[in-house]
């Protein structure tokens, strides 16, 4: 699969279950619906990944770390459930993402 794809449907899961928690938390807060948004940011870069641009790749790839680890930060702060398996989407998709660069240089320094 690749990245362009992980990257999309990661953003999936995120608009899904953020949308979802927002809903669930009875609307009161703007809060739930950060990862959504972040969901939005990463199928907007999916795009010109898919065209093997580099730059929006690594962009996206530094935007996973950083909400993988706040996702983990504020599920285990917060015990929700919801925020905890956006975390583990968003940490397999950043696994893929690693083994698809290092596929990919592996690549190419065997044409080298």
């Amino acid at each position: 699969m690749g990245i362009a794809k992980v990257m999309a449907a990661n953003a999936g899961v995120l608009i899904i279950l953020g949308v979802y928690g927002y809903f669930v938390s009875g609307m009161v807060s703007w809060t739930p619906l950060i990862a959504p948004a972040i969901g939005v940011v990463l199928y907007l870069i999916s795009i010109p990944v898919k065209k093997d641009n580099k730059t929006a790749a690594h962009i996206g790839v530094g935007l996973t770390l950083v909400s993988a680890i706040m996702f983990v930060v504020m599920g285990l702060k917060r015990s929700n459930l919801i925020i905890l398996v956006m975390a583990l989407f968003t940490f397999l998709a950043l696994i893929f993402y690693i083994m698809d660069f290092m596929k990919r240089k592996k690549e190419r320094e065997t044409v080298n």
